[in-house]
């Protein structure tokens, strides 16, 4: 991907202190924001999906000074800011069980997993710290023909 708002001074910094291993990827940018990123739009709503816990990503924030919200903790989800952007870092999931309003989820490391509980291909594209997309449902090609594809049953 060209660079674009994604890497950001402050987008940068965090997605960096949240891929501490060179060359390997433990966070990702995912959903609307590369959407908007593919799209040339700006948002200042960041989505990142990680492989670590919850409690791992709060301790890692908390330890470079930034702001935490944890109010979603238990869903494996937490808010921080930096001046420009509002950051929603969640865990890899996958689903167990679904009632409709109400979902029980496991973490997981895997991002293939993680991409079959997003609601549409075109909010599962993800994109790493380099650039490099990640699009297991295809949904870059459904951006690119403006199609709305629900992943799996709309049910």
């Amino acid at each position: 991907m060209k660079k674009t708002f994604l890497f950001s001074k402050e987008n940068k910094k965090l997605i960096s202190i949240l891929n501490p291993i060179k060359l390997q990827t433990h966070t990702q940018f995912v959903g609307g924001c590369v959407r908007k990123a593919l799209e040339g739009k700006i948002t200042t709503d960041i989505d990142l999906a990680t492989v670590y816990k919850p409690e791992q990503v709060k301790k890692i924030l908390l330890k470079n000074n930034y702001k935490v919200l944890d109010l979603a903790i238990k869903y494996g989800s937490i808010t921080t800011f930096s001046k420009n952007y509002r950051y929603e870092i969640t865990s890899l999931r996958k689903d167990l069980k679904t009632d409709g309003r109400h979902t029980e989820i496991q973490l997981t490391s895997d991002w293939f997993e993680d991409s079959l509980r997003r609601d549409f291909t075109i909010n599962a594209i993800y994109c790493d710290k380099f650039g490099k997309i990640y699009d297991p449902a295809n949904g870059v090609e459904d951006l690119k023909n403006k199609k709305i594809n629900f992943i799996g049953s709309p049910d």
